[in-house]
């Protein structure tokens, strides 16, 4: 069984019953989980029907080595708007000393969720309770939220250069789109483009173009229309830079474009 296969296994023993729910759990894309899926049910270890998933004599996966102990981060910094838990809230099922006291009757975003210390993506310094942060995966993001307590802690070392890692890794990410890493601090979001901190993303995106190795120009579009003529404008921007070696990227006041674009390009970078 694929390391695939068994993280399908982890979400649907733990819960998991539809296909959000095993993306949410496991952070794989909905081809390798379809995949898994396939592969399971000819083994006959899996059933899909009306209801969902449901397991038919799935092997034991191993397990993480880890476990929440005395953590209780996702209980407190996290929304659960399925019993009513707002975001930096300790929920009001959970009681010092016993824990979550409807455990046994908890949503499903509770039984489906593995933060990623748990999952052991990384070391100790990110166990939540210690750290603040909480870290899990989605079908598209690496979602980061911090405590109210510590807003800025993620901004710090050596929690700033694993997420600028991560996030490179998903604007390189080959094959499938990319995936982005975003962070929730108090009422302010961030979306990171490696050591670049773009503050306050928009729903319809950010444009951005490469200055250094992890660093980035960016631009938030507006909406979609204005998003495709920031992608327009970069992609000839990139074809300038291969005919001349250089561009000059437009100031900050240039940030809505309208075709052409090469034209005033090559005006501002002095090619003719």
């Amino acid at each position: 069984m694929d390391q695939a296969m068994l993280s399908v296994v982890r979400a649907v023993e733990a819960g998991a019953t539809t296909m959000k729910g095993v993306i949410d759990a496991t952070g794989l894309s909905r081809l390798k989980i379809e995949r898994a899926l396939n592969a399971l049910e000819k083994q006959k270890l899996l059933v899909r029907d009306g209801q969902g998933f449901r397991a038919t004599g799935l092997p034991k996966a191993p397990r993480p080595t880890r476990e929440c102990g005395s953590c209780n981060a996702c209980c407190d910094i996290l929304e659960v708007a399925s019993v009513d838990k707002p975001v930096h809230q300790l929920c009001k099922h959970w009681q010092a000393g016993t824990g979550c006291t409807i455990y046994e009757r908890r949503p499903q975003m509770c039984r489906s969720f593995v933060c990623a210390w748990l999952q052991g993506h990384l070391d100790d310094d990110w166990f939540p309770a210690k750290s603040g942060i909480v870290v899990h995966f989605s079908q598209d993001a690496v979602n980061v939220t911090v405590d109210d307590d510590c807003p800025d802690r993620w901004r710090e070392e050596p929690y700033f250069s694993k997420l600028c890692e991560w996030s490179l890794n998903g604007i390189r990410r080959i094959g499938n789109r990319g995936y982005a890493t975003l962070v929730v601090s108090g009422v302010d979001r961030f979306l990171l483009l490696g050591r670049t901190i773009v503050p306050d993303p928009t729903l319809f995106g950010t444009a951005f173009l490469p200055l250094t190795a992890d660093t980035f120009r960016f631009w938030r579009a507006k909406s979609q229309d204005h998003l495709h003529r920031l992608h327009e404008r970069i992609a000839e921007i990139e074809r300038i830079r291969q005919e001349f070696g250089s561009c000059t990227i437009p100031d900050d006041d240039d940030d809505d474009p309208y075709p052409p674009y090469r034209p005033a390009l090559l005006h501002l970078s002095n090619h003719t």
